[in-house]
């Protein structure tokens, strides 16, 4: 998981990105989905900008940005928000870990 808080930087805690390493990112994908199925809603931020329509239509290419890609290809975005109970957060772990596994 990405910390939120370190000596030299702090986070919002807008979002909450986890890595899945050594997944691609068809298998985060199926994550996703069987994160759903616990009632989760799960998603991808930080689309490399040559993944978009408006940037492949200019000639831009994903393989021109590989470090774009890697920091894309195994990121899930959890829920994250003030509002969450502990029994929640609870869940959502249990569930990624079940889903990951």
């Amino acid at each position: 998981m990405l910390e939120h808080f370190g000596n030299d930087f702090a986070s919002s805690g807008h979002l909450y990105l986890v890595r899945v390493h050594d997944k691609t990112r068809e298998e985060c994908n199926k994550i996703i989905e069987k994160m759903a199925e616990y009632g989760i809603a799960t998603n991808v931020h930080y689309k490399p900008l040559p993944l978009l329509s408006a940037y492949k239509n200019q000639g831009f290419n994903i393989k021109d940005y590989p470090n774009a890609y890697a920091m894309f290809e195994n990121e899930i975005t959890l829920p994250l928000h003030t509002k969450l109970t502990d029994e929640e957060i609870d869940y959502i772990i249990d569930s990624f870990v079940k889903c990951v596994e």
